[in-house]
């Protein structure tokens, strides 16, 4: 099938949809977050067991997210034996057609890892923080807090296809 557009509707002959620009912004613009500022959706300790992630802006697969507060994102309660990884991630969801933030939470374990990000065609997730979750903790420290903005293969940041030729 061969497709063009953008062109005015004569008649109603010409329906476009959502998937249709994000697919064409998609082709131009990569993934990532904004890099406006250096605390663009950055996560730091929040009150309690939890992390805050500041105001910011990112773009997933031709679709723009934009976070114009500092929100607190709550923690599962800290295992009491062993620590784990949670994940703060930036998550586009087709099926409930929103990008929003979430915490991936880890498996505790003597040596923990990092959840895997969701990457299908319903979820796609980009990673913004890893967070160490001590045992029995009860709050986050800073070194806790491993920043993954700024890591392509989890995050990034966004790139026009102008500036990519010449990288």
């Amino acid at each position: 099938m061969e497709k063009s557009g953008f062109f005015n509707s004569s008649g109603g002959d010409r329906v476009y949809d959502a998937t249709d620009f994000a697919a064409y912004f998609g082709s131009l613009v990569s993934n990532g977050i904004f890099y406006a500022t250096a605390a663009n959706l950055q996560v730091s300790p929040g009150t309690g067991l939890a992390v805050g992630v500041a105001e910011g802006s990112a773009w997933i697969n031709g679709y723009r997210y934009e976070n114009t507060d500092a929100l607190n994102m709550p923690l599962a309660t800290a295992n009491g034996s062993n620590p784990r990884i949670d994940r703060v991630v930036v998550r586009l969801s087709m099926i409930s057609r929103s990008i929003q933030l979430a915490v991936v939470t880890g498996t505790p374990a003597a040596t923990p890892v990092a959840p895997a990000l969701t990457r299908t065609s319903d979820v796609y997730e980009l990673g913004i923080a890893d967070v160490l979750v001590p045992a029995a903790a009860t709050s986050i420290a800073p070194n806790n807090i491993t920043d993954t903005r700024l890591n392509a293969s989890l995050c990034g940041t966004v790139n026009s296809l102008v500036t990519a030729i010449y990288e």
